[in-house]
């Protein structure tokens, strides 16, 4: 398969994942990824059996994903979100940080934002902070993380008062 139709099938895949048309999205990518193994073309499958619950299929094509490119932090931040929903914080942790260091990551504030979270679960505000702030210097525009620094500024400032 060349590569122009392997990348023409795969906007056509994305194109009705966005629209919320999983079943033709699915269908696209596995008729994609039966010609020919692609990294992207994992993530996404990742993608739509995530948002179906299937976690563990989820991960399975996460690892492929990342096993074909071990430099693609997309996978490894969804990696880290569904072992964070899973329970699994460590495990997490390990590859939240992981998807920050790879050279090809769409969202690196995506995935400072998540390890924020993750540290605020920890009740490590201070780390937490430190997250956010990197996030916020490459996304200026987020407002999910301004909430969170301001809930965690406000956090901190009433324990300070109450002692």
């Amino acid at each position: 398969m060349s590569s122009n139709s392997f990348i023409s099938g795969l906007d056509l895949a994305k194109q009705f994942f966005k629209t919320g048309d999983m079943d033709r999205a699915e269908f696209h990518i596995r008729a994609l990824l039966e010609r020919e193994e692609n990294e992207e073309g994992y993530f996404y499958l990742g993608l739509i059996q995530n948002s179906a619950g299937k976690w563990d299929e989820a991960l399975t094509s996460y690892y492929k994903a990342v096993s074909i490119n071990h430099d693609y932090g997309n996978p490894c931040n969804e990696i880290g979100v569904v072992l964070l929903r899973m329970g699994k914080d460590k495990e997490a942790v390990y590859w939240l940080k992981k998807s920050v260091r790879c050279e090809i990551n769409d969202a690196p504030h995506i995935s400072y934002f998540n390890l924020a979270t993750l540290y605020k679960l920890w009740n490590r505000p201070e780390r937490s902070l430190q997250y956010l702030h990197k996030a916020m210097e490459i996304k200026k525009d987020f407002p999910e993380a301004w909430k969170m620094w301001e809930d965690i500024q406000a956090d901190s400032n009433s324990s300070t008062n109450s002692n």
